[in-house]
């Protein structure tokens, strides 16, 4: 396909009219919006070292961060629990997140093409997807299974092979909402009169695509935001409510009472502020693509970056809420070799 410079119109309203996609806008719709214009942005120094210094921070912060986090899990026998299972499986996807998302966009933007080839455009797309799905219904299934366990304590808990099996559907799940996704992508060769060539990986879904995209987004922004954090709202809601107001089964004196609220309250802080940045950092991307999607607004390509990135950065805030809030986490954290020397260091500069 070949573009004069008097058709670079027709190449940004191509672009407009695939404006539908979810969570990553990998259309490219939000950067090509502006033909010709975009190319003199994504080449300007100071834009591209910006993004490429955002970007970067969140992917190191990320990867340490979370990394960090499985191996605790992995290495404390204490925390093999239920929870602790699902946070692992949090940080994992938090990881593909980082990994599979955020250089692709960056290096999407900075060269202005896909540069990753055609099997890559798919697999990407569903990375992208199924880790994103993977990390709301962990939320949701962390929700239920704290919900469980403060109302009834008396009922026996899940058990981690249980656990293992529920991470397994989760997986699953998140693998099938995955797939369409997949399936429809496309990777399109652009060729101007200039001999510029322009790769681009966008999604193609079937006639009519506008509307399918639309309804898509929507139920997508539904689904997987709007109904998971609703039920994780409630939730924690109602589990608030029993750890506050009533006693432990067991509780004997005044002390063990207190003592066994304080734990229950540092928890359930501890996974309120998980979902409360996630549902901060995603809602901006997620309210800006169903508004375009529905064609409220128009593509810009300075708030699709600063939504993403918030959204990107989710991946990195959850194991500082760890180390904040859970004492067994903070304890192993000392006990690793890095951290306990530098831990040590300041404790002797301060002496």
């Amino acid at each position: 396909m070949t573009f004069t410079n008097t058709s670079v119109d027709l190449f940004s309203q191509f672009y407009i009219l695939q404006n539908f996609s979810m969570y990553f806008n990998f259309s490219l719709d939000a950067m090509y919006d502006r033909g010709a214009n975009y190319e003199s942005e994504s080449h300007r120094p100071t834009i591209r070292a910006l993004l490429v210094v955002a970007y970067c921070v969140i992917i190191i912060i990320s990867l340490f961060g979370n990394v960090v986090v499985c191996h605790v899990v992995i290495k404390n026998k204490r925390m093999h629990s239920v929870t602790s299972l699902f946070i692992m499986n949090l940080a994992i996807a938090d990881i593909l997140i980082t990994l599979l998302n955020t250089p692709f966009t960056l290096v999407r933007f900075v060269y202005s093409t896909w540069v990753f080839g055609k099997v890559m455009c798919h697999v990407s797309r569903f990375a992208q997807y199924c880790s994103v799905h993977v990390s709301v219904l962990t939320l949701v299934a962390i929700a239920i299974d704290r919900h469980q366990v403060v109302m009834h304590p008396m009922k026996q808990r899940m058990s981690r092979l249980q656990g293992m099996a529920w991470i397994g559907v989760i997986w699953v799940m998140g693998s099938c909402f995955s797939l369409p996704h997949a399936i429809y992508q496309k990777l399109l060769r652009f060729e101007f009169i200039n001999n510029r060539v322009r790769m681009v990986c966008l999604p193609s879904f079937p006639h009519p695509s506008d509307l399918f995209w639309k309804y898509l987004d929507l139920a997508t922004f539904v689904l997987l935001y709007v109904l998971p954090l609703a039920i994780i709202s409630l939730s924690y809601l109602v589990v608030a409510k029993k750890v506050w107001f009533q006693n432990a089964v067991g509780d004997v004196t005044l002390a063990q009472s207190a003592a066994h609220r304080r734990r229950k309250t540092t928890t359930l802080k501890m996974l309120i502020a998980v979902v409360a940045v996630f549902a901060v950092c995603w809602f901006p991307l997620n309210c800006y693509v169903v508004l375009l999607s529905s064609k409220v607004i128009q593509a810009n390509n300075a708030l699709y970056f600063t939504f993403h990135w918030l959204a990107m950065s989710s991946t990195c805030y959850n194991p500082f809420i760890y180390c904040w809030l859970n004492h067994s986490f903070r304890a192993e954290l000392r006990a690793l070799p890095l951290i306990g020397r530098i831990a040590k260091g300041n404790a002797i500069q301060q002496s």
